[in-house]
């Protein structure tokens, strides 16, 4: 591969943020400098999770204050704008969405020449910041689409009226018409967006896993059989779900970890089970406690939401030999991973749900047949290897 190939990604999210996404454009970033690209970042500050072990390992400096941060990772320059935490006021945060876009492209005309651009959404909007740097640097971009928006906000009701949702089918589709490539992480998505842009164009590549089978952990024996789930707790993954399934089930632990605007409402379905419990965010150094204490991992997706996106955590479940209990829709992306890996249990409902749970014997081969799968499918270097061979063309 020409070792001039100057690439930047343009994401929200980078290391040392501790989402999915960051992890997985910080991955991706590695490997394709690895295969001879030169590789620059514009991003944010950590605003969703922060893990301050990571931002030790990889300190972020004031390169201009207080526009401007940089941090390096691995031989990956990265520019951080500053970011207000998640929980901001929604119409601040929008705007802190427009900050962040405006100041994308001026970065970008000053740290060097760029060939391709990778922009990974959501926000939508940052295909626009993509867009225009294409143009002031006379670069081509491929777009990125983790999760499908306008779809995905109007199917959860956070978007209504004909004017506002027509104006962003409008971003949408101009986004994808300049775009050398639109990627997506489903078939189902893609299908969706081949409908709307070149099919051509459009181009199926999944989220990836890093796969280290001697860091996978032991087991930790307890005597209830534990139901877990741990990210960001809000309307979209269906959380109320294992509440009832603690109700049916009091033989079941419950144990949510993380924050998220629904916990509180949670807390309040749940205070007078004993048999559920609730844990503050921990970083990504402290999940293989996790991982060892827990039998089954949830993860519910809103059936009206089911076709615009795919939960990234279902990998790197997987990858730990852990199983996965999915609330979703029928036919949905979701419910055909899990029952094409064999890595768990599909269900559309608490009553299926606390019904399914069985032994622990019986998740734990299911676990192991999820890992084998992902493991021949969704490795890191399988798919970085992917974007690659886009960005070499």
């Amino acid at each position: 591969m020409d070792k001039k190939n100057n690439l930047l990604i343009l994401s929200l999210t980078f290391s040392p943020d501790n989402v999915s996404t960051a992890q997985i454009m910080a991955g991706l970033s590695e490997d394709l400098l690895l295969q001879g690209n030169n590789v620059k970042v514009i991003t944010t500050t950590p605003h969703f999770n922060r893990d301050l072990s990571m931002e030790e390992k990889q300190p972020l400096n004031w390169l201009l204050w207080p526009f401007l941060k940089k941090s390096t990772l691995n031989g990956v320059t990265a520019y951080h704008i500053p970011m207000p935490r998640k929980s901001i006021w929604p119409p601040l945060r929008m705007l802190s969405w427009i900050w962040f876009h405006a100041v994308s492209v001026f970065v970008a005309l000053f740290i060097g020449r760029i060939n391709t651009i990778i922009a990974c959404s959501p926000p939508l909007t940052i295909g626009l910041a993509a867009w225009a740097i294409a143009k002031l640097k006379r670069a081509k971009y491929i777009y990125n689409v983790q999760e499908l928006y306008p779809d995905i906000a109007v199917n959860l009701g956070k978007m209504k009226g004909k004017s506002i949702i027509r104006f962003f089918e409008k971003v949408e589709r101009f986004i994808y018409r300049h775009a050398l490539y639109v990627t997506s992480i489903t078939e189902g998505m893609c299908k969706k967006i081949r409908e709307r842009t070149n099919p051509e164009k459009v181009k199926l590549i999944p989220n990836y896993v890093e796969i280290d089978e001697d860091h996978i952990p032991l087991n930790i024996p307890h005597e209830k059989f534990t139901l877990c789930y741990a990210g960001n707790m809000g309307v979209p993954q269906y959380l109320e779900v294992m509440v009832d399934v603690a109700k049916l089930r009091p033989d079941v632990r419950v144990l949510f970890v993380g924050e998220g605007q629904d916990k509180d409402r949670l807390k309040k379905l749940a205070h007078e089970l004993t048999n559920v419990e609730f844990r503050d965010y921990i970083p990504l150094s402290e999940m293989p406690k996790l991982y060892a204490e827990s039998d089954l991992f949830y993860v519910g997706q809103d059936p009206l939401a089911s076709s615009d996106g795919i939960p990234s955590k279902i990998y790197r479940i997987l990858g730990q030999r852990k199983p996965l209990a999915v609330v979703t829709a029928k036919g949905s992306d979701l419910e055909k991973f899990v029952i094409d890996s064999k890595g768990g249990i599909a269900v559309n409902s608490a009553e299926e749900l606390a019904q399914a749970i069985t032994d622990k014997e019986t998740f734990a081969q299911m676990g192991i047949d999820g890992f084998d799968y992902v493991k021949t499918r969704y490795a890191k270097q399988v798919i970085t290897n992917q974007y690659a061979s886009l960005v070499g063309e």
